[in-house]
C-alpha cells in the first residue's frame, strides 16, 4: 500500500537503531529479467488495483482502492483473453478496499475503509468483511455470500491481512501501517485486540511517508512482515492462536535496495516475491537474504506502481507470479491499473 509518487529516501542510520537481532545479509544477486505481460487493463485512469488473492480455482480476487471499494475477480487468469467481472460493490461510506486473504477454501478475509484523499483515510470508518464463493445449483456461475465480521475504527491504516492456519484459519493478523502495530481478529466471533507494536513496524520519526508495517504474511509459525519506510523484510515466532511468543526474537530478512517496498508472497521453495511500489519493480528475496530484481526498475512501466503479488494456483499457471498495479508511473504519469502476469519458469 502506498497512496503518494513521492519516494521515501532509505535512510541507513535509521536501521542502526533496531534493537532486533540482524543475521549477515548477502550482497544483491545478479539481476535476471524473467519475461511478463499485461493480462488485463482498465480502460480508465483513476483505478486502482490495491491487492489479490487467488480462489482454488485459479481465478484472480482483486481488491479496488480507486475510484469505489469494488472486489472484482479475473477468471481463468492463464487464458489468452481473461474475463473480469464484478463481484461485489461495499455500500455504505467504504469507497476503498485494502488487504485481502483466504481464510478457508473460497472464503476471503477483505478490509474497507473511507478515504478523503490518497493515504488519508477517514479515522473511525474501517471495517472487516469476509466474502464465501459459492455455486448455483447445476454448477453455474459463481455467486457470492457477503457479511461484515467487524467494523474496526481503532485501526488507523490497516492493509496488510493474513489468516493463522494453526487456528483453523478463524483468526487473522493485521498490519497497522500509521500505528506500527499487528492486530489480531477472531473472524468468528469478531473480536479483536492489538498483540504487537514494535519500532520494527513503525515508520522512524520524520520518515518523508509514514509507512510501517505494510504486507503481512504467516508461514510455518512465524508472521512475515514488510516495512515500507525501512523498506526491510522481518519475522517473529508466533503460537498456535495467533499470538507473538513472548521474548522471541524479532529477525530481520533483507533491507532491498529501494526506496519502498509493499505488499509480498512465498512461493513453493520460501523466496519472497516483493512489490515495490514507485520503484517500479518486483524483488526476490531468497531465504539467506540474498536479493534481485526479476522484473521492471526505476524507469520501467512494466509492473509500474506495483502494489502486490501472488502465486498461481492451478496446473495451468503453476511457474506464473500475479502482480497488481495502482496506475502510477515514473515521471508522475498515469495509467489505467493492471495485472501483470510473469513466467517464472526460467528463474534460476
Amino acid at each position: 500500500m502506498k497512496f503518494t509518487t513521492t519516494l521515501l529516501a532509505l535512510l541507513a542510520n535509521s536501521l542502526s537503531s533496531l534493537t532486533s537481532a540482524t543475521p549477515f545479509l548477502a550482497p544483491r544477486a545478479g539481476n535476471q529479467t524473467l519475461p511478463s505481460k499485461t493480462i488485463f487493463q482498465f480502460n480508465e485512469t483513476g483505478t486502482w488495483f490495491e491487492n489479490l488473492s487467488v480462489r482454488p480455482n485459479g481465478d484472480l480476487v482483486l481488491t479496488s482502492l480507486q475510484p469505489s471499494a469494488q472486489l472484482w475477480t479475473l477468471k481463468a487468469p492463464w487464458s489468452p483473453h481473461p474475463q473480469i467481472s464484478l463481484v461485489h460493490t461495499f455500500e455504505g461510506g467504504k469507497p476503498g478496499l485494502v488487504g485481502i486473504a483466504e481464510t478457508k477454501p473460497d472464503v476471503f478475509v477483505v478490509i474497507g475503509a473511507e478515504f478523503k484523499g490518497e493515504g488519508d483515510p477517514v479515522p473511525g470508518t474501517f471495517a472487516v468483511y469476509e466474502v464465501a464463493f459459492h455455486q448455483h445449483y447445476g454448477g453455474a456461475e459463481n455467486a457470492t455470500m457477503t457479511r461484515k465480521i467487524t467494523d474496526f475504527p481503532e485501526a488507523k491504516l490497516a492493509g496488510g491481512v493474513a489468516p493463522v492456519p494453526e487456528s483453523g484459519n478463524t483468526v487473522v493478523l493485521i498490519g497497522d501501517s500509521y500505528a506500527g502495530s499487528l492486530w489480531r481478529l477472531d473472524t468468528v466471533t469478531g473480536k479483536y485486540e492489538s498483540v504487537l507494536a514494535i519500532a520494527q513496524m513503525a515508520a522512524p520519526a520524520g520518515a518523508a511517508l509514514p509507512f510501517g508495517i505494510n504486507g503481512v504474511k504467516v508461514r510455518d509459525g512465524y508472521v512475515y512482515w514488510s516495512n515500507s519506510a525501512l523498506v526491510s523484510l522481518y519475522r517473529a515466532k508466533i503460537d498456535e492462536k495467533g499470538y507473538p511468543v513472548a521474548n522471541a526474537t524479532v529477525e530481520k530478512i533483507a533491507t532491498l535496495d529501494s526506496d519502498f517496498v509493499d505488499d509480498f508472497a512465498f512461493d513453493e521453495q520460501g523466496m519472497i516475491w516483493a512489490a515495490t511500489n514507485g520503484d517500479n519493480k518486483v524483488d526476490i528475496v531468497r531465504p539467506n537474504g540474498v536479493f534481485e530484481t526479476v522484473v521492471g526498475g526505476a524507469t520501467s512501466d512494466t509492473v509500474g506502481g506495483d502494489s502486490a503479488v501472488a502465486m498461481g494456483r492451478t496446473r495451468a499457471d503453476r511457474n506464473t507470479v500475479y502482480v497488481t498495479t495502482t496506475g502510477t508511473l515514473p515521471g508522475n504519469r498515469t495509467e489505467p491499473a493492471k495485472v501483470v502476469a510473469i513466467n517464472r519458469a526460467g528463474f534460476r
